[in-house]
């Protein structure tokens, strides 16, 4: 999760950096997403960077987890699955005013998926330096039993409600839906790209101001 997190900062960096507008926008919601058995909610989160007054750039990142009853051929009781999608983000706003803005947008990117058995977790270390001292923090982490990578491409459209503004920061908030088609392609050792390739929808808040 921290490299995706990573690799999110620098696919926003680079927009942002070479952006011709003040203006950015950042979203953040519950995605429901095709599982390996069923639909799950994720958590979805995107930010732009204008470059006209209508195309922005950035990127987009989710999260979801799915629990299983079986093993998949595993030594294990139980699984679960972890889905983090990290996708480049392109949006066109067709209709931006005051009120509202409907945009269509097209993102692409890899899609991570990984396979945990929740009963058996070893423990790891992580330090952190606080303005000269050394902070260890131990945690219990799943152990993983399998990781497939696929290529990912979403496309779909974007309708944002403007329910107020932070005037203080000149930032306007909107409640936003999103509907898309994602196409995810590869084989993996424990599930195959086809079965992520369906419909997904969102609603959240996206928040519009200046860098």
């Amino acid at each position: 999760m921290k490299k995706a997190l990573y690799i999110l900062v620098f696919l926003l960096s680079c927009p942002i950096c070479f952006a011709q507008k003040d203006q950015i926008a950042f979203y953040a919601g519950i995605e429901l997403q095709p599982g390996i058995r069923k639909y799950q909610p994720a958590l979805h989160i995107n930010m732009r960077s204008y470059i006209n007054d209508r195309v922005s750039l950035g990127g987009a990142l989710s999260f979801m987890s799915e629990k299983h009853p079986e093993n998949f051929g595993y030594s294990a009781d139980r699984t679960r699955s972890n889905h983090i999608t990290l996708n480049f983000l392109v949006q066109n706003d067709v209709i931006n005013n005051e009120k509202v803005f409907f945009s269509t947008y097209l993102s692409t990117g890899l899609y991570f998926l990984s396979l945990v058995n929740p009963d058996e977790t070893s423990t790891q270390t992580q330090y952190n330096e606080i303005d000269g001292i050394w902070i260890v923090n131990e945690y219990e982490v799943p152990r993983k039993l399998e990781r497939d990578i696929f290529y990912n491409i979403q496309g779909g459209l974007d309708f944002s409600l403007k329910l107020g503004s932070i005037t203080k920061e000149n930032i306007s908030v909107y409640l936003t839906t999103r509907a898309g088609y994602q196409f995810v392609f590869g084989n993996g050792d424990f599930a195959k790209g086809n079965q992520f390739s369906k419909p997904v929808v969102s609603l959240g808040v996206t928040f519009k101001g200046n860098k």
